[in-house]
């Protein structure tokens, strides 16, 4: 619990220079353009929340208390309270079975949550069924390197890692997660922060192909 709040804590500190300098430009980009009924994962500290035009209404789910409590200040300054519904839950836990409707989304937001939730491939396929068909899964995560010695290497520092970022994977392959999860991808990026980056959206298809 302490290592918990200590990182919600300084959460915004450790981020500030890559976002101002890198991050917040491509969250700008993936997340202004969204319309209709919206998810977004993790919350954290409401780091998204000015992106967002006014023509989304948003629930956001974020189970770090500490993290929840900076996002609430951060939506209450930008006077967002009307638009964005704040709850303290995780997407894997009972109670967001009664909380979001299935193909009631119009999009579904995660960036740089997958690499904590501990089980990404059924987060995932929950998403999918959340999801409208032709609703969109909007992705910004670091993943596991692709070339031999930066994967080894994220792989030795991993078990630090973790304990240091509140459970934070290191080197989890969710670019190859969401390739093998169903949905169909519409774009995608790969960049390079020190860490390799994947931004992402991938559609819930319109209807299912019928065996012949």
């Amino acid at each position: 619990m302490l290592k918990s709040f200590l990182y919600g804590l300084f959460y915004d500190g450790f981020m500030f220079f890559p976002e101002k300098l890198y991050l917040g430009k491509r969250r700008r980009k993936l997340i202004s353009v969204l319309r209709g009924r919206i998810l977004e994962v993790g919350v954290g500290t409401g780091v998204n929340f000015s992106f967002y035009n006014d023509q989304v209404v948003v629930t956001g789910i974020e189970p770090s208390e500490t993290m929840l409590s900076r996002a609430t200040e951060k939506r209450k300054r930008l006077k967002l309270t009307n638009r964005i519904e704040l709850l303290h839950t995780g997407c894997g836990l009972p109670e967001m079975q009664q909380l979001v409707e299935e193909n009631s989304l119009d999009a579904v937001i995660c960036t740089l949550v997958l690499c904590t939730i501990p089980e990404p491939e059924k987060a995932i396929a929950q998403f999918k069924k959340w999801l409208k068909p032709g609703g969109q899964l909007v992705i910004m995560e670091h993943i596991r390197a692709h070339t031999h010695l930066w994967g080894k290497i994220q792989d030795k520092m991993n078990p630090y890692w973790s304990k240091f970022a509140d459970g934070c994977q290191l080197n989890r392959k969710t670019d190859r997660i969401l390739r093998e999860s169903g949905l169909k991808l519409q774009n995608e990026k790969s960049f390079r922060m020190v860490l390799p980056f994947y931004e992402a959206v991938y559609i819930k298809p319109e209807t299912t192909d019928k065996p012949h």
